[in-house]
């Protein structure tokens, strides 16, 4: 584990990165400790689909919609994810097929509703939390407060490429990356 793969978060920061795409396939992936129980960690969004990973109550869970309802898919009910513990976690979604890996041993599997498969972003990418996104209301979360590494959504190193326009002070687009008190290491001391 390099610390250029590894970033913190102090509970007022968030990385908004902007995208634009329509898939019928998802890959998100990344690792995450916390001693917090509640916290929004991820987000994709678009006018009306989104996909959306949160910490609730210690339970990891993703809420889905690609404009047919929305879905949920929650790690299994007694495992706690606020422990300061490294966790792994894998979402994969192909068409409506969704499934929700933790730790590489806890595994949900998920059938979206509907017919539509693809995930349509426009908002972009929101880490850590939402700033002052409002497009879409998706409830009240608390901002992200602990480390994430190696987040990579559908092949792309998100932490790697905000921390590239951060070092260049570009973006692409019309919307700039935008960090409020964001770091790019992650020591091992309590959150």
């Amino acid at each position: 584990m390099s610390l250029n793969a590894l970033s913190s978060f102090y509970g007022s920061s968030y990385i908004a990165l902007p995208l634009q795409e329509a898939r019928s396939t998802t890959d998100l992936s990344f690792r995450f400790r916390t001693s917090r129980p509640d916290a929004l960690l991820f987000l994709a969004a678009g006018r009306t689909d989104y996909c959306l990973v949160v910490l609730q109550a210690a339970a990891l869970k993703v809420r889905i919609n690609l404009g047919a309802g929305e879905a949920e898919v929650a790690t299994p009910r007694g495992l706690r994810l606020d422990d300061l513990a490294w966790h792994d976690v894998r979402i994969h979604r192909k068409d409506a097929d969704f499934t929700l890996t933790v730790d590489g041993l806890h595994s949900s599997k998920l059938k979206l509703p509907g017919r539509f498969y693809e995930l349509n972003i426009h908002y972009g990418l929101f880490v850590g939390g939402l700033g002052d996104f409002r497009e879409i209301f998706l409830g009240l979360w608390d901002n992200f407060r602990g480390c994430l590494n190696d987040l990579q959504y559908n092949g792309v190193d998100v932490l790697a490429k905000v921390k590239d326009r951060e070092k260049s002070g570009s973006s692409s687009g019309s919307t700039a990356v935008v960090q409020v008190n964001h770091n790019f290491i992650c020591i091992d001391a309590p959150i």
